[in-house]
């Protein structure tokens, strides 16, 4: 057995030795503080811009430099050399299914995106090696299409550089390069509304009918793309049997009149839109502007 006062002292010793430990701990409880990593911004953030065309996704992950009062085509980007199309690492394009891009045919799949700038003509490079990680690693084997491309002046300065898919139309849209004071387009389509269009022949030749959300979609895809009138009214008369309180499809009604030169009907069409959406607690004022311009102008 212990002895009490034994055991006093090595309560004291134990007490004493507890400052010499913690001192010898101290550092290693800084180090691993140093050791917290710390995430700072960056100078070209990262953008990923995602856009359906027709029935295609079309997705461009890219970084975003800014001018910074730099002289930016012909200076910084250099005329006649391979270029990024960004900062940070080659730009990256993935499409859903196939597409056109400016008029070149390309397969679903993703890609990386060169460009070689010039002040009258950009070459628009599509590579097939997506995982490169600089200009050093492209091969020109491995190109999927090359284009070319008219850069245009802008009336105003973009800071940041920029990609945009814009005037999405159907299943077409235009996707931009913007800086500085200029802008380069590029058309892209996709074959998504002849496909649509080849399964409503079908479904005409069939005499199939349609349930109400479809023969309604059916015709305004009619309409939109400036197919048979005839049989989008056919369409949207099924579409309204089942929904005769929908301002919606009376609108798109009176839409497809107007198209078909009915007048009075598209009138009639439009008005009953209005006296529809004019029963809600809170009615829709710009639909019923939109209708109140089919009246208007069919007068």
């Amino acid at each position: 057995m212990i002895q009490s006062s034994h055991l006093r002292s090595l309560l004291l010793s134990a007490l004493f030795a507890l400052p010499f430990a913690t001192e010898q701990l101290l550092p290693g409880i800084l180090w691993a503080a140093e050791e917290k990593k710390i995430e700072f911004p960056a100078a070209s953030q990262r953008a990923v811009v995602k856009q359906r065309v027709g029935l295609t996704d079309v997705e461009v992950d890219y970084s975003r430099p800014n001018k910074n009062d730099r002289e930016i085509f012909g200076g910084l980007v250099p005329y006649g050399k391979l270029w990024r199309t960004g900062a940070n690492a080659p730009t990256k394009i993935k499409f859903s299914k196939a597409v056109a891009f400016g008029g070149k045919e390309i397969a679903a799949g993703e890609y990386a995106l060169f460009t070689i700038p010039t002040a009258d003509e950009w070459t628009i490079i599509v590579s097939k090696e997506a995982k490169v990680q600089s200009t050093a690693d492209y091969k020109q084997e491995n190109d999927a299409a090359r284009l070319t491309a008219k850069p245009e002046p802008i009336p105003v300065t973009i800071e940041t550089f920029t990609i945009e898919l814009a005037d999405v139309k159907g299943a077409s849209a235009t996707l931009n390069f913007l800086w500085d004071k200029t802008r380069v387009p590029v058309k892209l389509t996709t074959d998504d509304v002849e496909h649509v269009n080849m399964q409503l022949n079908a479904v005409v030749s069939a005499g199939t009918p349609l349930d109400p959300r479809t023969a309604y979609q059916a015709a305004a895809f009619y309409y939109d793309n400036n197919k048979d009138m005839k049989q989008a009214a056919k369409w949207i008369d099924q579409a309204l049997e089942k929904n005769p309180d929908a301002y919606f499809m009376h609108y798109k009604k009176a839409q497809i009149q107007a198209k078909l030169g009915n007048k009075k009907e598209a009138v009639a069409s439009a008005q009953k839109a209005i006296d529809i959406l004019k029963k809600e607690k809170a009615p829709d004022e710009s639909a019923i502007k939109n209708a109140q311009q089919i009246i208007d102008s069919s007068k």
